[in-house]
C-alpha cells in the first residue's frame, strides 16, 4: 500500500505542475515553473501547511525511526496543524541518525520498508565528522530535486538550449549534487552538460583547463576557491576563461571574493551563490540581489533555532539552521539539523526582477556551528577571515585557519602569496586581517607559503583545519 500511496503522490506533483514535466521550455521563458515559483502567498503557505502535516503523518504511520523517536520525546503528531507548528516537532541531529545505523545498516530504519528496496540512487555525506549518514533517493525524491535545481538552472544561470555547462563538484563519494541529478536537470533544461568533476582538477589540470578552452563552457560550477584558482591559472598560461556565469558551490562566498573573481574571470557577468547540502536541501542566491538566497518552499520548510536550548531564535538572532524536507517520502528527514549558523530573518516580498515569490534569507549562509572558533573572546567564521585575505595584495586568496584551542590567543593563519615576504610586508597584511576582524595586529599570525602549498580537500578549500585533541 506504501507503494501505490507514493506513486499516486508522485503522479500528482507532476499533474499539479510543481514538477514540470514538459521540457525543456520555449528559450523565451524566463522563469522554469512560473505557476510555483510565483504563487501568491496565501496559496503557498496553505501547500506548506498540508505538506507538512502529510509527512508527518506518513513517518508516524511508515516509519519506525520516527515513531519511536517521536513517543520517547513526547511528540503528538496530531499537534502540527500549520506550517508554523513545525517548531512543536522534535529536532533530529545526526548522531540520532547515526546511532540508528549503526544498529540497523545500511540506512537504519529511517527509511520506509517498501521503498527501500527500491532506491534509485544512495547518496552519502562525507563522513568528516564521524561515520558517514546515507540517504535513499527514490523516484518521487529525484524528480524533485531535478525540478528544484531547474528553476534556478533555467531562470537565473540562463542554462538553455546551446548552452554549455561544466559541473565541476564532486563527481564520486555517493554525491548528490554529482551526474544523478544536477547533469539531469541540464538535460531538462536542452543544455550541453560536462561532468568534469572538481575533485580531479589538481591531478588532470592541463587536461581541465583544454576542456574549458576548447568547449568554450558558458557556465561553470564549483566551489569559490576552484574558481579562483582556475582564473588564475588561465591568467599565468596567458588564456582568458570564456565563462559567462559563476555558480559558487561548497561554501558562501566573501563579498571580497566575488570581486576577485570577476577580476580572473573577464568574460563572466554574473556570480550566483549556490547553497545546499548532500541530502537535498538548497537555497540559491536571486541576480540583482547580493546575498539574498531563495528558498523553494514548497519543497521544505526553514526554521532557526538557539542551539544551547533548541528554542526558535528571536527574529534577527543568529543560530541553528533547521530543515523539514516536505516531499522526501523514502528517507524523511524532518525538522532536522542541518549544522549551519544564520540570521533568523526572510524576506517574502517578490523579487523585482523575476516576481518568485518564495521566501529568501536576508543575508548569506556564513558557514556551519562547527566552525565558529573564538580569538581573544571574539565569535569568528571563515567567511570574515577570507574577505580580509583577499584584500591582502599579491594572494591567491587561498588560506587555512588553524584552529588550535577552543579559546585561542592568537589567529593563526596560513596564505598562500605570490611575492617574498619582508617585515614590511607582513606587517601590514596583519593590519589589514586585525582591522576587519576586531583584532590587534600582534593578535594575528601568518604563515606565508608559495602558491598551492595551502591544504585543500577534494576541490574544497580546507578552510578550517582543526587542530584540537579530540
Amino acid at each position: 500500500m506504501t507503494l501505490q500511496d507514493y506513486n499516486t503522490m508522485h503522479s500528482e506533483l507532476r499533474e499539479s505542475g510543481f514538477i514540470r514535466s514538459s521540457y525543456p521550455p520555449d528559450p523565451s521563458e524566463t522563469l522554469w515553473n512560473k505557476k510555483a515559483m510565483t504563487m501568491k502567498r496565501e496559496e503557498l503557505e496553505q501547500v506548506k501547511s498540508f505538506r507538512l502535516r502529510r509527512i508527518v503523518k506518513w513517518a508516524w504511520e511508515n516509519v519506525p525511526f520516527y515513531r519511536n523517536y517521536w513517543k520517547s520525546k513526547g511528540f503528538d503528531p496530531s499537534s502540527v496543524r500549520d506550517w508554523r507548528d513545525v517548531v512543536k516537532i522534535p529536532i533530529l541531529r545526526k548522531d540520532e541518525l547515526r546511532k540508528d545505523l549503526q544498529a540497523n545498516p545500511p540506512f537504519g530504519t529511517i527509511m520506509v520498508p517498501d521503498l527501500a528496496r527500491r532506491i534509485r540512487f544512495v547518496g552519502a555525506t562525507s563522513g568528516s565528522t564521524g561515520l558517514p549518514t546515507f540517504q535513499g533517493w527514490g523516484a518521487l525524491e529525484l524528480d524533485y530535486f531535478e525540478e528544484a535545481q531547474a528553476r534556478y538552472l533555467w531562470t537565473f544561470a540562463g542554462v538553455k538550449p546551446t548552452v554549455v555547462y561544466a559541473n565541476y563538484l564532486n563527481m564520486s563519494g555517493f554525491y548528490s549534487w554529482g551526474p544523478p541529478l544536477v547533469e539531469t536537470a541540464m538535460w531538462r533544461c536542452g543544455a550541453t552538460a560536462i561532468a568534469g568533476g572538481g575533485e580531479t582538477y589538481f591531478s588532470w589540470k592541463n587536461r581541465h583547463n583544454l576542456i574549458f578552452r576548447l568547449w568554450k563552457v558558458d557556465v561553470l560550477a564549483t566551489t569559490p576557491w576552484l574558481h579562483r584558482l582556475v582564473g588564475e591559472e588561465a591568467r599565468l598560461e596567458g588564456w582568458e576563461s570564456p565563462f559567462k556565469v559563476l555558480l559558487l558551490h561548497g561554501g558562501a562566498a566573501a563579498e571580497n571574493t566575488k570581486r576577485k573573481l570577476f577580476q580572473v574571470h573577464p568574460n563572466a557577468r554574473l556570480a550566483i551563490s549556490v547553497w545546499g547540502t548532500t541530502d537535498g536541501h538548497m537555497a540559491i542566491e536571486v541576480p540583482n540581489l547580493d546575498g539574498q538566497l531563495v528558498i523553494w518552499e514548497d519543497m521544505e520548510i526553514f526554521d532557526i533555532v538557539d542551539p544551547k536550548t533548541d528554542e526558535p531564535a528571536s527574529e534577527g538572532e543568529r543560530g541553528e539552521l533547521v530543515a523539514t524536507l516536505l516531499n522526501h517520502f523514502t528517507m524523511p528527514l524532518i525538522r532536522y539539523s542541518l549544522g549551519d549558523y544564520v540570521k533568523n530573518e526572510f524576506v517574502t516580498d517578490p523579487d523585482p526582477t523575476y516576481g518568485i515569490t518564495h521566501a529568501r534569507f536576508v543575508e548569506p549562509i556564513p558557514g556551519r556551528v562547527e566552525w565558529m572558533f573564538k580569538v581573544r573572546g571574539k565569535l569568528l567564521l571563515p567567511i570574515y577571515v577570507e574577505d580580509a585575505v583577499n584584500e591582502i595584495p599579491d594572494t591567491t586568496g587561498m588560506f587555512n585557519i588553524m584552529v588550535y584551542a577552543n579559546e585561542m590567543d592568537k589567529l593563526k593563519i596560513r596564505v598562500e602569496t605570490r611575492r617574498s615576504v619582508d617585515r614590511e610586508y607582513d606587517s601590514r597584511a596583519r593590519e589589514i586581517l586585525a582591522g576587519r576582524i576586531g583584532l590587534n595586529p600582534d593578535e594575528v599570525e601568518i604563515e606565508w607559503v608559495e602558491p598551492g602549498k595551502t591544504v585543500w580537500t577534494g576541490y574544497k578549500l580546507q578552510v578550517f583545519v582543526d587542530q584540537r585533541k579530540k
